[in-house]
């Protein structure tokens, strides 16, 4: 993941060499989004057409229960991406936008029962249930699409960017395990096999994942 970050690093050092060789405009800045906070770099094309590339990373912790049981759930997003845009207005500055990133978004859960609790349709003392551990993952090459709007301040070199867009990262692949006395029975097996499966339908719809992205560029 470093050496991902180090790469667009430099590609976005590279950005504004490469842009004035061959006469085009380029922009560097950075973003806040439903992706993380990122690193940015853009080449105009044509007045049609542009790329720009992103990297962006964040971590958070969130709660929630999943058929009554609680988790405690670390977020981590992690995801480069590259996106082609299409200016149909150029002086608007509305685009259309396409393009697919590598995406390590995941999330850690861990459930620790303090009493009895119902795993699959029986009871389990804590003893027996331990902790529950999951890990979900997603596609890691995901395609892009969305809608954005770029505004220059004052004539100068500094751009508002925003983009409304949805990260298509696949159905969540859901890993769930006991750590507890049970852990070999086959009947608690199964039951938490039923239990990994009401948490892979409830984390279902993140397989269409909304971004919402706002941030500064400086246009050379």
């Amino acid at each position: 993941m470093r050496k991902s970050f180090l790469a667009l690093a430099a590609t976005l050092a590279l950005v504004p060499a490469l842009s004035a060789g061959a006469a085009r405009a380029a922009s560097i800045g950075a973003s806040a989004s439903t992706n993380g906070l990122g690193l940015d770099a853009g080449v105009t094309i044509t007045p049609l057409l542009g790329l720009r590339l992103d990297g962006a990373a964040f971590s958070l912790s969130h709660s929630f229960d999943v058929d009554e049981i609680d988790y405690d759930g670390d977020v981590t997003l992690r995801s480069v991406g590259a996106v082609l845009d299409l200016y149909p207005f150029p002086l608007s500055g509305f685009r259309l936008s396409a393009g697919a990133r590598l995406n390590w978004n995941t999330v850690d859960v861990t459930a620790t029962p303090t009493g009895p609790e119902r795993i699959g349709g029986r009871t389990y003392s804590p003893a027996e249930i331990g902790r529950l551990d999951g890990d979900i993952e997603f596609d890691t090459l995901a395609p892009y699409a969305g809608i954005g709007w770029t505004g220059g301040f004052f004539g100068t070199g500094l751009e508002f960017i925003a983009d409304l867009g949805v990260l298509f990262q696949g159905a969540p692949k859901v890993d769930l395990r006991g750590t507890g006395g049970a852990a070999a029975n086959p009947d608690f097996a199964a039951d938490v096999e039923r239990e990994r499966q009401e948490l892979e339908d409830e984390m279902e719809d993140f397989k269409y994942y909304p971004v919402v992205k706002v941030g500064l560029m400086y246009r050379f």
